[in-house]
């Protein structure tokens, strides 16, 4: 059997927290697919700069070292620009999905494919595996075919949702960063009060990766943080945490932003399948947020220390 993983979408912040891990905890080589160089020093691990919907240019990475297991973080994931971009929004979250399960299913390769809360329509979350999802936005629905396209290819499939990441990764802003640089900024930023969901620490993600991928488990997991609350909550937390000033944050609905995409209002996951079949438990916002500002901190403390890879 194959001792390799590919990650398509190495440049991604799920991969920049998964790779590592990978390296640390498992004899497993890794190859890197992405539209961007990802340097490494690691000997285990070779990085493939390629546009991920070319899909001759992924058939000849991906035969010529055949992997054990082919991790897919690619996505286009900004939700309003999926709605006006569909043709791209599909090429990337359907059509690559589908060649790469084409290709599993060639090379007898299990696929672990990365989704999101907004398969249902947020009208009575956190979901379960067993709830109907029903998308509301292109984003959603595109990201819905992919799950099918992954689940109906008749090879050993997996699909991880999860919701509202964050980590330390400072390649890729996500909503802590928002909320601090904009605090930081003295720039008022609008935050909604009627948007839940459970925000999940990266770690936790790749984790939970890691451990399907040894427990060769398929079907779908949901994966989020211990926590439900809105987004305005999730903000004064982070506030609070770091210890800054909650007067740039201003309360509002999300209709008030005018957003052309609609938002599952009640979205979020339940855990509870994941937590007992993988061993874990899911850090809530005070521990994530606690962890991410011991991981800053020393970044700050160790700024010309190198990681072994660098997404």
């Amino acid at each position: 059997m194959s001792d390799l993983i590919t990650v398509v979408g190495a440049g991604s912040r799920t991969a920049a927290a998964l790779i590592p891990m990978i390296l640390e905890e498992t004899d497993y080589r890794v190859r890197l697919l992405s539209t961007r160089e990802v340097f490494t020093h690691d000997p285990r691990v070779t990085a493939i700069r390629l546009d991920p919907t070319d899909r001759q240019a992924v058939k000849r990475a991906i035969l010529d070292d055949i992997p054990a297991v082919i991790i897919n973080t690619a996505a286009t994931t900004n939700v309003d620009r999926c709605e006006t971009d569909r043709s791209t929004c599909w090429s990337v979250n359907v059509d690559l999905v589908e060649h790469l399960a084409r290709m599993c299913r060639v090379v007898d390769a299990h696929l672990v494919h990365m989704s999101t809360d907004y398969v249902f329509d947020g009208t009575k979350g956190p979901y379960s595996e067993l709830d109907a999802p029903k998308p509301i936005s292109y984003y959603g629905k595109s990201k819905l075919a992919a799950e099918n396209a992954a689940l109906g290819a008749g090879i050993q499939a997996t699909v991880v949702r999860t919701n509202v990441l964050y980590g330390p990764s400072q390649e890729h802003p996500d909503f802590v960063a928002w909320i601090l640089e904009s605090i930081d900024a003295r720039v008022p930023v609008k935050v909604v009060t009627d948007q839940y969901s459970n925000p999940t620490y990266i770690d936790d993600v790749a984790e939970a990766i890691l451990r399907l991928v040894r427990r060769r488990r398929t079907g779908i997991y949901h994966v989020g943080g211990a926590d439900y609350l809105s987004r305005y909550e999730f903000a004064l937390r982070i506030a609070e945490v770091f210890k800054v000033p909650t007067t740039s944050l201003e309360p509002v609905l999300t209709d008030d932003l005018a957003q052309p995409a609609r938002r599952p209002l009640r979205g979020g996951l339940i855990t509870l399948k994941a937590e007992a079949d993988l061993g874990m438990k899911f850090r809530g916002v005070q521990a994530g947020l606690a962890s991410l500002r011991h991981s800053l901190y020393a970044k700050l403390q160790h700024p010309t220390q190198r990681r072994s890879l660098l997404p």
